[in-house]
């Protein structure tokens, strides 16, 4: 069945309709309360291998993170420093990452994903090869983080924009949980993974280790069966000419202009802390990188447990207020975690500050696949993502603050100013409290 014909479909059999062709991804969902279908999405089968392909991806991204924070922050003891990395990986989306969006709607999406992972594979076995080799400087890092995040900025709006042409609207809800649930799965094991791996083999063997998750990845995409890119709106256009038609798009379009908006807040003024927990670890509870990776993971079971959830709802009515609630409590346990007096509580903190932040992720992507047409999502998508672009300002604004005061003070405000931010939020646009 093409992505164009008609939702309804004549009575069948259990065996039959579990092979048949899947409904048009953009056909009006069956509207459900509430459902416990937590895996539903992953008895489509591309979805299953994109799926797969994520939970690799974002293991490796984790055992990167301890390895590189941590070797930066041994080379440096710089807590600028350690903004600056994060903030160069970022700093690409920013720039150029709406031309990302438009490469997504324009070629071929399965080819444009296995160049850009092909990429990503050789950079991590080449910065693996020279921290072997005991050649590793500070401006290694920096341009390594940099060139790969010139490459997540055409990976990532293609990942996205593939996404919806995989499931029928009705899994929709449950395939961006699910998206997010397999992100923080990788969240408990691997900062584990990486923190063990630098007390055995050391930071280029835990590089060399994510070259090796990316050959995964790389498998798992070349059986993926992507739908063809659809056709533009507009016959002659150029790449300019596309990126306008997206800009557009974005501009009449109220909704969709509210929750870009609102995605400023967790990376801005949240997901900074990531780039303080080395500083939290070694300076403030005296443990090693292992604990590093402990404390990651230890984050990482209340992300997961707030995606399964979000996933278990399945197509349920008040998204949009789920989105404001998560967002008033990412904020005040950003602050619980920022000036909590001890260790204990502070993973407690920590655990509800992801929890709240991966739902409210999960919930933004998934009102922006339920309200953006196939032909736009790539574009809408990169523009949503100039969030992840604005990211070096929240690393940066984290580190200066941390350097000036200290990490709980620098935590303290960035979550008071993101309490008050969705706040307004919540009152400017009433219409995102209303989406369903």
């Amino acid at each position: 069945m093409s992505d164009n014909a008609p939702a309804f479909r004549p009575r069948t059999s259990p065996v039959r309709r579990v092979f048949a062709a899947r409904p048009d991804a953009d056909a009006p969902p069956r509207r459900r309360r509430f459902s416990f279908g937590t895996f539903a999405s992953l008895r489509h089968r591309d979805y299953r291998l994109l799926w797969i392909g994520i939970l690799f991806t974002s293991g490796g991204l984790w055992m990167e993170m301890v390895a590189l924070n941590w070797l930066v922050y041994d080379l440096t003891n710089s807590a600028v420093d350690l903004g600056i990395l994060n903030g160069m990986r970022a700093l690409p989306a920013l720039i150029i990452g709406p031309f990302g969006g438009v490469a997504a709607d324009r070629y071929d999406r399965k080819r444009l994903l296995l160049w850009t992972q092909a990429i990503l594979l050789v950079l991590y076995a080449a910065l693996g090869g020279i921290i072997l080799l005991d050649l590793i400087e500070v401006w290694h890092l920096m341009v390594f983080a940099l060139v790969t995040g010139l490459v997540w900025t055409f990976n990532q709006p293609v990942r996205q924009a593939v996404l919806p042409s995989l499931v029928p609207k009705e899994d929709m809800a449950n395939a961006a949980a699910l998206q997010s649930t397999a992100f923080n799965a990788t969240r408990v094991l691997g900062p584990a993974v990486g923190g063990v791996l630098m007390g055995w083999v050391g930071a280029g063997g835990a590089m060399l280790a994510v070259a090796g998750t990316w050959v995964a990845v790389q498998v798992a995409t070349a059986l993926l069966r992507v739908p063809p890119t659809p056709p533009r709106t507009s016959q002659a256009s150029g790449v300019w000419q596309d990126l306008l038609e997206g800009f557009r798009y974005i501009a009449r379009t109220p909704d969709v202009r509210g929750l870009i908006l609102i995605a400023l807040v967790p990376f801005i003024l949240i997901m900074p802390y990531m780039t303080l927990l080395t500083i939290f670890v070694k300076d403030i509870f005296h443990m090693d990188a292992t604990g590093l990776g402990v404390l990651m993971s230890v984050s990482g079971v209340g992300a997961l447990a707030a995606t399964l959830g979000v996933a278990s709802l399945g197509n349920y009515r008040g998204k949009g207020k789920l989105l404001i609630g998560s967002g008033f409590m990412m904020a005040v346990t950003l602050m619980g975690f920022a000036f909590a007096p001890w260790l204990p509580l502070s993973y407690l903190m920590l655990v509800l500050v992801t929890g709240a932040s991966m739902a409210y992720l999960a919930l933004t992507n998934t009102l922006l696949f339920l309200i953006v047409p196939n032909e736009f999502r790539g574009r809408v998508m990169s523009v949503y993502m100039l969030d992840r672009g604005l990211m070096p300002l929240g690393s940066l604004l984290a580190g200066g603050l941390a350097a000036l005061w200290s990490a709980p003070v620098a935590l303290g405000l960035m979550g008071a100013v993101g309490l008050a931010f969705t706040a307004a939020v919540a009152i400017l646009f009433p219409s995102v409290r209303r989406l369903e």
